[in-house]
């Protein structure tokens, strides 16, 4: 079955991680995305160590299958370019602050009347209003205001990027979600993504318990204060994660470390101090491939705490072709998406500039028109 969004371009604006993610996801669906980079190293993000072959490694990972095309959108001579490009373009998709793009002649309002059936979607830290529109941000502290740091007992840096990840999600599903409306209207449309507000659904349950029962953070049912849902210490030192919130799979917990006591009243609020003291004696009974081996066959929802470079060996991770390792040493990642069992292949990383020259010719662009351009360092 051919790639769903086969046939659709994508111009995408975007540096760093969001928007590569979310055009990465959208590649794999089969779009054409075309990566706008500026004359002056293009993607922060192709620079970023650790680098192979003078290319960063997390540039490699999210921005296979894309072109890209060095233009210089200070230039009215290049936003010239660019709007020539946006009429013929499906999706837009842009990180910068909100009103950079409005200074550029290139915001929704001036582009829709380019082309009225453009998808724009606009990623930022905070969206497109509200008290913290200018503000500067990263990931770290949209998960700070979010409240999710504030859950954990010792807030701390995170070991992933929440909201970045979260809100190329969100973005890729606004952008699919104007893209079905246009099919039926045939108008494109406006998607705001914020990246604060795709972190908050992840504090969804600290939060609501917060504001009911008072509890505070490192407390709640899912931030640790469950002695059925947290983390425990092996003998040889190691993390492992207990989940076992339903009464069967805590059942089948306590069967298998030969408690059966502990089965009683395992959610009440004032038995978690006794219960979590216990099982971190029971834990550091055994190491972590012992506690593995015993509780993997008890059916209880438990997993050791995988290191990060260990997670290439995880036998599910290697099952489901996640991830890999190239040639040259470079790791990769397939985006999470499937459909109909199939998935996109790695596809190859764009040079700095690679494509600029045959997307100006799908353009409509001559090659004395484009040498002129580049003459002008309007293009690269």
């Amino acid at each position: 079955m051919a790639n769903p969004l086969a046939g659709l371009r994508v111009l995408d604006l975007t540096r760093l991680l969001p928007g590569g993610i979310c055009t990465w996801m959208l590649a794999d669906l089969g779009t054409d995305v075309v990566k706008i980079e500026d004359p002056n190293g293009g993607d922060y993000a192709r620079w970023m160590p650790p680098l192979v072959d003078g290319q960063s490694v997390f540039f490699r990972m999210n921005n296979r299958r894309k072109r890209s095309l060095i233009l210089d959108l200070k230039q009215p001579e290049g936003v010239a370019v660019f709007k020539k490009l946006v009429e013929h373009a499906d999706v837009l998709v842009e990180g910068f602050r909100p009103g950079v793009m409005a200074r550029l002649g290139c915001d929704y309002d001036a582009l829709r009347q380019v082309n009225p059936r453009l998808v724009y979607c606009a990623i930022s830290g905070w969206g497109a209003d509200g008290p913290y529109v200018h503000r500067s941000g990263h990931d770290l502290n949209y998960v700070a205001i979010a409240g999710l740091t504030g859950a954990m007992a010792e807030p701390q840096v995170m070991g992933g990027q929440i909201a970045d990840v979260g809100g190329a999600y969100i973005a890729v599903a606004g952008i699919l979600a104007a893209l079905l409306r246009r099919e039926r209207t045939g108008e494109g449309g406006y998607v705001d993504v914020s990246l604060f507000e795709a972190a908050l659904p992840f504090g969804m349950f600290p939060w609501v318990e917060a504001v009911t029962t008072g509890v505070g953070g490192g407390q709640g049912g899912l931030t640790g204060g469950a002695a059925c849902y947290t983390i425990y210490r092996t003998r040889d030192g190691r993390a492992v994660s207990l989940a076992a919130l339903e009464p069967k799979f805590w059942a089948n917990f306590c069967a298998a470390v030969e408690r059966p006591d502990l089965i009683p009243d395992y959610l009440l609020p004032e038995r978690q101090p006794y219960l979590r003291a216990e099982l971190a004696q029971i834990f550091a009974l055994r190491t972590a491939a012992e506690w593995d081996a015993l509780l993997q066959a008890a059916d209880c929802c438990f997993a050791v705490v995988n290191p990060p470079g260990a997670v290439t060996e995880d036998p599910h991770v290697q099952a489901r072709g996640l991830l890999g390792v190239d040639a040259d040493g470079a790791p990769w990642m397939r985006s999470p998406l499937r459909l109909d069992e199939r998935r996109a292949d790695a596809g190859s990383v764009p040079g700095y500039g690679e494509h600029s020259r045959a997307v100006l010719r799908e353009a409509g662009y001559a090659e004395s028109e484009i040498e002129a351009l580049i003459e002008a360092a309007i293009v690269k």
